[in-house]
């Protein structure tokens, strides 16, 4: 179990964070380079708020990738109590509220898959797959928005952003629940336009958003104290190792398909993501341990991370390794994490390419990621854990 603990009460909503039973030992200090990548994040970041996917790119926020830098910031504020970081995710939130549709009761509490980067930030239209000219009503962006809030209510001990908010987080959290829900207590991934102009849900669960969506749930449970989340995050905690671990090859799959059926290929990094972030999400248990040591085993000598043939060895691969490491209270992997500083890092700019390859994107989620892992992030942290 873990230990809640409860912050100062202010206005009418509940300040809640956990913190974790175990502690993973000693760890080198790679402090200073987490404040640098953070540093990149918030050179991507505009007067408004809103952060680029790539350096001069022209798309954000696709799939949440805005989202996942600000995970970074949290991380990078949480380990330096730098104020500009704290600033940095504050006006993130910010941007994410603006964009968030809040009237129209069909798709209240949810966004386009992707924006403009440049003011008005019209939705962009992306195609995710053959055949879709567009998506939104991702269950990650919505439920992500919640656990932003309670990063900050618990790194800043403030929950004004919270209550301000609040609406706008529940409004997230109930679509996920309403809308993108399956019976089965998971979440789907999307809803997809195709040629016909039409909105459907594409019934596809992944592993990662299952996730996504327990920590937006159980977020809304330490804030706003409301039983319907509690129940929600609890029955993905309680069987997601049932459901989406495949036992015969010792890790997660990608996800399940509208069937029901277990999809064990990777999909490029997509397959190797579950193996970290769902120990890092749930902490132990038996799936987690099993597919940590299964992507623990993917470990080149060189500390790179090298799952299937050809693979490209991901710099995100090393950091949720790294953070599987962590909270499952394990040796943290400092071999990856060097390999990423050596192999990853742009030392021109504080970027970190998306692989070891010169030419290779910077993308602002996987600068947050790489944040994350290099200060052992927890995916609860507790003011008083900060080191």
């Amino acid at each position: 179990m873990c230990a809640v603990l409860l912050l100062p009460v202010i206005g009418d909503v509940v300040i809640a964070t956990d913190t974790a039973a175990g502690q993973p030992g000693a760890r080198r200090d790679y402090s200073d380079v987490a404040v640098r990548i953070a540093d990149f994040i918030l050179n991507q970041q505009d007067p408004d708020g809103a952060i680029s996917d790539v350096p001069s790119g022209d798309v954000c926020n696709e799939d949440s990738n805005m989202e996942y830098a600000l995970m970074g910031l949290a991380a990078a504020f949480w380990q330096s109590r730098d104020a500009r970081f704290r600033t940095g995710l504050e006006k993130g939130i910010q941007w994410l509220a603006a964009r968030e549709e809040m009237t129209d009761p069909q798709w209240r509490g949810s966004w386009f898959l992707a924006y403009e980067p440049n003011p008005p930030y019209a939705p962009k239209p992306v195609s995710p797959g053959d055949g879709v000219l567009d998506a939104r009503g991702v269950d990650a962006t919505s439920a992500l928005f919640c656990y932003l809030l309670c990063l900050h209510s618990s790194l800043t001990g403030d929950n004004a952003l919270a209550k301000r908010y609040e609406a706008n987080a529940r409004a997230g959290l109930d679509f996920v629940l309403n809308r993108n829900g399956s019976p089965d207590g998971f979440s789907n991934s999307s809803w997809q336009k195709k040629r016909d102009g039409k909105w459907r849900l594409w019934r596809y669960q992944y592993t990662a958003d299952q996730g996504d969506v327990y920590l937006g749930l159980r977020s809304g449970e330490l804030l706003f104290r409301d039983e319907r989340y509690r129940q929600a995050a609890s029955s993905i905690k309680d069987r997601i190792g049932s459901r989406f671990f495949d036992a015969k090859r010792g890790r997660f799959g990608l996800g399940r398909d509208k069937d029901g059926d277990l999809d064990s290929d990777f999909d490029g990094f997509d397959g190797i993501f579950p193996q970290g972030y769902i120990p890092w999400v749930f902490g132990k248990s038996p799936e987690s341990e099993a597919a940590f040591r299964w992507l623990a085993g993917c470990r080149q000598p060189d500390g790179s991370v090298s799952c299937y043939p050809d693979d490209p060895k991901y710099t995100l691969s090393s950091s949720v390794l790294a953070l599987a490491a962590s909270s499952l209270a394990g040796p943290v992997p400092e071999d990856s994490l060097d390999w990423i500083v050596a192999h990853g890092l742009d030392p021109q700019n504080g970027g970190v390419r998306d692989t070891a390859a010169t030419d290779s994107e910077k993308f602002s989620n996987v600068a947050g990621f790489t944040v994350m892992a290099l200060v052992g992030f927890p995916a609860f942290p507790a003011v008083e854990r900060r080191p």
